[in-house]
């Protein structure tokens, strides 16, 4: 089978754009693992890239289009469409960027193995997730949700400390914890006449464990991927928030309780279809669901270590027929940015330095530099070992190679 995957930073939907460096490197990597997972079953499989990236570090693929302008993004979507006989989409949920990229390839005819486009909206929607969840009699956090000039009239009822973000958002960009209501009024007066997102939502602080349910799913049925924990940052006003990796699996004495409830979400929404990640504040033996995120998540970088390299291919069995039938999961998987990675201070680290780092098992995906000095995409990695501990130290075992390949330490 011939697959168009289609992941939204690296296939130029921002190529007119400012790029978040953090996004890229998730995005990238993704790409790259579902990629790797396609070919290893057997596919072909066809991509289109931002043309602010070196082709030498695209992987490899029976058709690669190089995207540099919005009208570029249009033309290569209908172009590869008509190449291809099914799609996989990877896109954030702002903006309706998601929804949107689903219905413009499903007008070229193509098969999209995702949700239906109403659905798509609904998941990327935290207010209609929560009353979605408050259906279900499933535990919600006190929230509130309003324009921005709102929020402050109405958060009377919500006790601090309190998380504020966009209604449509993902990554836990432009996501703020805030202890008191001076903290609050002060990061409104910041978002506001700078948000693209009108809406918000206030929410109650959960304190628990960061996770994730990563599922494979069609007509309300789901297998189980992995469950995962996610290693993410909630900035006071004035940082920065932001997701930087994660295990897989992750044992906790709620993970069943999140697939339970994984369950009853799954259920309720038939129009899902393929890999879906939904997230969860494990506390105690209580499972707190927060977004659903109904396309493949950086998860997946694990998942393809611990389940083996063929199996995200399994995402287009869910396409017709039974749910595919998985291969057990083996060890322990860490995966994440490379955030310390060393600058060298040699300028002729270029990209065929980066391009280099790609063959070091583990990485899932290389350094990227942009043209013009406007920063370096870092790397993202993956260690494996029977043991979480073993995970960890085969994780920091990667993380010296690149420094070693790009000459930032010595050997």
């Amino acid at each position: 089978m011939r697959v168009f995957v289609y992941e939204h930073i690296t296939a130029g939907g921002l190529a007119e754009e400012n790029w978040d460096l953090s996004f890229a490197a998730q995005g990238f990597a993704m790409l790259s693992s579902l990629t790797r997972s396609l070919k290893h079953a057997g596919h072909e499989v066809i991509v289109a890239f931002d043309s602010r990236i070196s082709e030498k570090l695209i992987p490899h693929t029976a058709r690669r289009e190089r995207v540099a302008s919005l009208s570029d993004w249009s033309e290569a979507i209908s172009s590869l469409s008509e190449d291809a006989d099914s799609a996989i989409v990877i896109a954030p949920e702002d903006e309706g960027i998601l929804t949107d990229v689903l219905a413009r390839i499903r007008a070229d005819g193509l098969e999209v193995i995702g949700p239906d486009n109403e659905t798509s909206a609904l998941c990327s929607d935290k207010v209609m997730c929560t009353e979605l969840y408050s259906e279900l009699s499933l535990p919600v956090p006190a929230t509130v949700s309003a324009n921005l000039d709102q929020i402050l009239d109405k958060s009377s009822g919500i006790e601090y400390p309190a998380v504020l973000k966009p209604a449509v958002s993902s990554g836990a960009i432009h996501t703020s914890r805030v202890s008191d209501e001076t903290e609050l009024e002060w990061l409104v007066n910041r978002f506001r006449g700078s948000m693209r997102s009108p809406r918000f939502v206030l929410q109650e602080f959960v304190e628990g464990v960061d996770s994730s349910v990563s599922l494979l799913v069609k007509d309300g049925q789901m297998h189980v991927l992995s469950v995962n924990r996610q290693h993410v940052s909630l900035g006071r006003p004035g940082s920065i928030s932001g997701y930087h990796g994660g295990e897989s699996p992750f044992v906790h004495p709620a993970s069943e309780k999140a697939v339970s409830d994984a369950k009853k979400i799954i259920e309720s929404l038939p129009g899902l279809k393929g890999y879906v990640g939904i997230d969860f504040v494990l506390q105690g033996e209580q499972a707190v669901p927060m977004d659903i995120n109904p396309r493949v998540t950086v998860s997946a970088v694990g998942i393809e270590r611990t389940r083996g390299p063929k199996a995200l291919a399994r995402i287009l069995d869910c396409a017709e027929g039974a749910l595919p039938e998985l291969p057990p999961s083996r060890g322990f998987s860490r995966f994440e940015e490379y955030l310390d990675l060393p600058t060298s201070a040699d300028t002729s680290t270029l990209e065929d330095d980066y391009a280099r780092v790609m063959v070091i098992p583990g990485v899932v995906s290389p350094p990227m530099l942009l043209p013009g000095g406007k920063g370096t995409v870092r790397p993202y990695v993956c260690g494996w070992g029977l043991s979480r501990e073993e995970a960890r130290m085969d994780l920091a075992a990667v993380e010296k190679q690149v420094d070693q390949r790009l000459g930032v330490v010595s050997p």
